[in-house]
């Protein structure tokens, strides 16, 4: 089973992308800040880790930076509704495996997570 950690803040965001990728084989936990996100990291083993950007506490590109030294293995989606392309261009030179732009569809979440988790 693929372990997925979904971080943001948004309540509404948590429970979209669950519903998105319940119909995969895939175990889901959320956390709704950096600080619980980098608990369960160090508790469990994820697979994937869907991150927002704007996060109270720590930002989400500190937590790319981090989980990237921390977890090499893993691999990480930046969801952000502050998307620019200076914004994506930096994650990915950071690590992470693609980017998608908020609101998305839910057809677009499973495609990109699809994709990254095959490649």
């Amino acid at each position: 089973m693929y372990k997925i950690l979904v971080l943001d803040d948004e309540k509404n965001i948590r429970l979209t992308v669950r519903r998105c990728l319940e119909t995969g084989d895939y175990a889901i936990d959320d956390a709704i800040n950096g600080e619980e996100a980098l608990r369960k990291l160090t508790g469990e083993s994820f697979n994937l880790l869907l991150l927002d950007l704007k996060l109270p506490g720590i930002d989400g590109m500190e937590i790319l930076k981090t989980t990237r030294k921390l977890y090499p293995d893993m691999k990480v989606i930046v969801i952000s509704a502050h998307g620019s392309i200076q914004t994506a261009v930096e994650a990915m030179k950071e690590g992470a495996a693609d980017f998608l732009e908020k609101p998305f569809a839910p057809s677009d979440l499973r495609q990109i997570v699809q994709k990254v988790i095959t490649s």
